[in-house]
């Protein structure tokens, strides 16, 4: 045996190595979750406000954060107090005006314009952790905004086909709060459990959420109380799984995963509910996904020519 062999023997530490995780495939089946929790809150327009939507999903996942401490016998480490709050405000403003955005537009047309948020993910992280920004990344961002233009003009009205709905608007708001919500995760995972970090999304969002639910309170009840607690359950693994998962990627690349998400809502949104399809939504919505896959896939790394020849 060496000597540092012995060392260790004589002190009685054991070098333990940490399990592989593959966090692409860890945010891949988040994704599908968050699909299909798209395609479930659109089922409650017209019957449970969005933030009352969103406030529930949050209570839920308080309860959810509350039991699993208590199961692990331990507390949230609150350590990144101010990230952790960052987290908690730039989540909950992505979460309720995506619920509007689905609310007033549908479920594919809103998780087009939410999911473009990797794009600004990239462009935080260049700016805030130091990840590389380059000309692709620029690029991308361009084609994604044509793309968030193209989808918000297919919501206008006939008589005012040129202005695009409110929840468009919504939309975009929700990819940029979501993209900087994204960052602040990317940083948070370097040292802070993703239990944690996702208690502080949900206790943030409860507070973003519930004084625009207040004033026009539904009782809940039959399958709108079902819907929003499965919706609450989804969001608890999905957060989750996605938290974890970008413990083990860069910002950009876990980014890019959550792609899987507009595609999971279009194909529930139009085989199960039935939502319209318009050319400008068609059209946006390949530029949104082109955009964000140009920017945030490092593509020259990828290339056979670039690749590394040491054996």
């Amino acid at each position: 045996m060496n000597l540092q062999g012995r060392r260790r023997m004589a002190s009685g530490v054991t070098a333990v190595q940490k399990p592989r995780v593959n966090g692409v495939a860890v945010i891949a089946v988040s994704s599908v979750f968050f699909g299909v929790m798209a395609v479930l809150a659109r089922l409650l327009a017209g019957r449970v406000p969005a933030a009352e939507v969103a406030a529930v999903r949050f209570a839920v996942g308080i309860v959810g954060c509350a039991l699993l401490f208590a199961w692990k016998r331990r507390l949230p480490n609150l350590a990144q107090g101010r990230l952790l709050m960052m987290r908690g405000v730039f989540g909950g403003v992505a979460v309720v005006t995506y619920f509007f955005a689905i609310e007033r537009l549908g479920a594919a047309p809103a998780t087009v314009l939410n999911y473009s948020s990797p794009i600004y993910a990239a462009a935080f992280a260049a700016l805030f952790l130091g990840e590389t920004s380059t000309s692709m990344r620029r690029v991308g961002l361009a084609v994604a905004t044509s793309g968030a233009v193209f989808v918000a003009f297919s919501t206008g009205s006939v008589e005012n086909p040129f202005i695009p709905d409110l929840g468009a608007v919504a939309g975009v708001l929700s990819a940029i709060t979501g993209g900087a919500a994204m960052t602040v995760i990317r940083k948070l995972r370097d040292d802070t459990d993703a239990i944690t970090v996702f208690f502080a999304f949900c206790i943030g969002g409860l507070l973003v959420s519930a004084p625009l639910a207040a004033p026009g309170w539904v009782p809940l009840s039959g399958s709108a109380l079902g819907l929003c607690l499965v919706i609450g359950v989804l969001s608890i693994g999905a957060q989750l799984l996605f938290t974890w998962g970008m413990g083990f990627t860069s910002a950009t690349v876990g980014s890019a995963t959550t792609q899987l998400v507009p595609a999971v809502a279009w194909i529930l949104a139009l085989g199960w509910l039935g939502e319209p399809v318009t050319v400008l939504g068609v059209i946006g919505a390949v530029l949104c996904v082109s955009g964000v896959l140009l920017g945030v896939v490092p593509w020259r790394e990828l290339m056979p020519g670039r690749r590394s020849t040491n054996p």
